[in-house]
């Protein structure tokens, strides 16, 4: 299971993901609003609300179109496994170097 934590201003989302088989999972969406701001809206919250949870749904079901893309990708014959794609993933290839580099140095191993 892998937990992602999303913060965009009053809001937060969690978006659990929990492996189904090999190859599927289910992802589940929870949304928390501050307090603060819910209050502040009066009777514009239900308005608010719902045109908040519509538009972050549709961003929801964009980022599954391109995670089943990238998924139909890899099992293709095209695909091959190796390095970072330069000029692409320039910024993934710097966070797993950090990463790396932090394990190796609470280990002992830098």
């Amino acid at each position: 299971t892998s937990l992602m934590i999303n913060r965009y201003g009053p809001w937060m989302d969690t978006n659990m993901v929990i492996p189904t088989s090999p190859s599927t999972c289910t992802v589940v969406y929870d949304y928390f609003l501050e307090k603060e701001t819910l209050q502040s809206l009066g009777e514009e919250a239900d308005t608010f609300l719902s045109t908040s949870l519509a538009a972050s749904d549709q961003v929801q079901q964009e980022d599954n179109m391109i995670c089943q893309s990238v998924q139909v990708g890899l099992h293709s014959s095209a695909y091959d496994t190796g390095r970072y794609a330069p000029g692409v993933e320039m910024a993934d290839h710097a966070f797993h170097q950090t990463l790396a580099r932090q394990l190796r140095e609470k280990l002992g191993q830098a």
